[in-house]
């Protein structure tokens, strides 16, 4: 993650990737099981740009978990937005402490991806929501993204579509992929956990 402890800066400054009409969509995935006052975590949110908007729109509680200091301090300190110092692959949470979990941008730079998709499902309701919005690789300038993140030393394990979602199937998470605008596209899943009742 050395890209980003000297990146943060510039993560918070530039880096608003969302508007507020895109947190509305993102909402209104996530609203089947996120109501008022419910919990969101963002994995992998670096300096809270999207936890911010999504707890202003769903008026829901939002922890942003992300294992890089310097991008965690510049979250901002707000009521409905937490910052935690933490890997997805081993999260500090209770099981069924969240009622989605979000990743945006981030899949890719997990270095245990099945890892994390556990613990997807423990740390979310049974019910509740799994959104991956992701890039898919393919394109020549998705090659070269991926091929300038390999040469900063992060992982770049990038998924195409239907590859993530054959992906999040096998480890547990049903869920479908659409495309969205120019290389983007979504995972939403539901978790479904054996025995429980949603």
């Amino acid at each position: 993650m050395g890209f980003f402890n000297w990146a943060a800066p510039l993560v918070r400054r530039f880096g608003d990737r969302f508007t507020e009409l895109d947190a509305a969509e993102i909402a209104g995935w996530l609203k089947p099981a996120v109501v008022p006052g419910g919990r969101i975590l963002d994995v992998g949110g670096g300096a809270g740009q999207l936890a911010v908007l999504l707890a202003d729109t769903l008026h829901a509680s939002v922890t942003v978990l992300d294992p890089t200091p310097q991008m965690l301090d510049h979250v901002p300190s707000r009521p409905g937005v937490t910052a935690v110092s933490g890997v997805a692959e081993a999260m500090p949470f209770a099981d069924s402490e969240f009622d989605a979990v979000v990743v945006s941008d981030a899949f890719h730079h997990f270095r245990d991806q099945p890892g994390s998709v556990k613990e997807f499902s423990r740390v979310v309701r049974n019910g509740g929501i799994v959104l991956v919005l992701e890039l898919d690789p393919t394109g020549l300038m998705m090659r070269l993204i991926v091929l300038g993140e390999k040469l900063l030393g992060e992982p770049g394990a990038f998924f195409t579509p239907a590859e993530m979602c054959a992906f999040m199937a096998r480890e547990g998470i049903a869920g479908e992929c659409e495309s969205l605008r120019k290389a983007d596209y979504r995972f939403l899943g539901v978790v479904q956990k054996s025995g429980e009742v949603a």
